[in-house]
């Protein structure tokens, strides 16, 4: 078999099609604390609330105390700490996963 057609068999195998799907994976487990205190600091500007980590307001609108609720998800940032070195970890990890994959089915 020449280098053409074992890269058309892998394609054909249909491994190659979920190996994106863990990079995607792993980048939005290690964003997500990141999207949810920027959301929450988004919330916040058009409510006119003040969020912060030193505490938080009452900020009542309609009704709804959205202090309560925005302050510990702007704090939430904070678990970027731990989120992103181990997102960095299972990417070298799964990349490595993904190369001896693709090795061992081209041979």
């Amino acid at each position: 078999m020449n280098k053409i057609s074992k890269i058309i068999a892998f394609i054909k195998s249909k491994k190659i099609y979920y190996m994106p799907f863990g990079f995607v994976l792993i980048g939005i487990f290690s964003l997500s604390p990141l999207l949810v205190a920027l959301f929450a600091g988004l919330i916040g500007q058009c409510l006119g609330c003040n969020i912060n980590e030193a505490g938080t307001d009452d900020c009542i609108r309609f009704g709804i105390p959205f202090g309560l609720i925005l302050n510990p998800l702007g704090v939430m940032g904070w678990l970027m700490l731990i989120t992103i070195p181990l997102g960095i970890i299972a990417f070298v990890a799964w990349f490595i996963y993904c190369i001896v994959v693709i090795i061992r089915t081209e041979r």
